[in-house]
């Protein structure tokens, strides 16, 4: 995986077609992991090659493709998010068991694997944006701190240290969330 996005990332694609073959995959991958369960990685991948097709003929490769594409699916995720939460504040969860009931998975382990996500999830989603992102990246991605930096433009050791703070913060949530036993 890093060598293809390594390779990848120091040419810029020639039209829109060749950076939606080479990348479709990559930026699926990115909305999930930053989206987390609330987001609809279709819509997120859709809404980037909007904007790449847009803006496609203006990339001056000041940046490598790879961190103007990073950019652009971090922002949209992080749009989608931010309406997600404000959709959610209306719910009453009704649609998550009606989700669950029709499940082809066992409905316990489904239940279990789903509070497990929710756990996780609604831990990374009161991080700052900054230290959320490297810590996906990093941790559930398996990106290098060197490819990270790429992709966030940041100097290594600035990287490395929102990655520390990242950890401390998620693990200090995380642990207050276990222990109120719900998120």
């Amino acid at each position: 995986m890093e060598a293809s996005l390594a390779r990848a990332a120091v040419v810029a694609p020639s039209s829109f077609e060749e950076a939606y073959r080479a990348y479709v995959q990559t930026v699926a991958r990115w909305a999930r992991q930053l989206g987390g369960t609330d987001v609809d990685v279709e819509d997120v991948v859709q809404e980037v090659f909007l904007v790449v097709s847009r803006q496609l003929a203006g990339f001056r490769g000041e940046a490598r493709f790879s961190s103007w594409l990073f950019e652009i699916t971090r922002r949209i995720v992080a749009n989608h998010r931010r309406r997600q939460r404000w959709l959610l504040r209306g719910t009453t969860g009704k649609e998550a068991l009606a989700d669950l009931a029709s499940s082809e998975r066992d409905p316990l382990d489904e239940l279990e694997r789903r509070q497990a996500g929710a756990l996780v999830y609604h831990a990374l989603d009161k991080l700052p944006e900054k230290y959320r992102t490297v810590l996906v990246l990093y941790e559930i991605e398996g990106l290098s701190t060197r490819e990270i930096a790429e992709l966030c433009e940041l100097n290594l050791s600035t990287l490395k240290v929102h990655l520390h703070r990242a950890r401390e913060k998620f693990l200090a949530r995380y642990q207050r969330l276990l222990k109120k036993g719900a998120p």
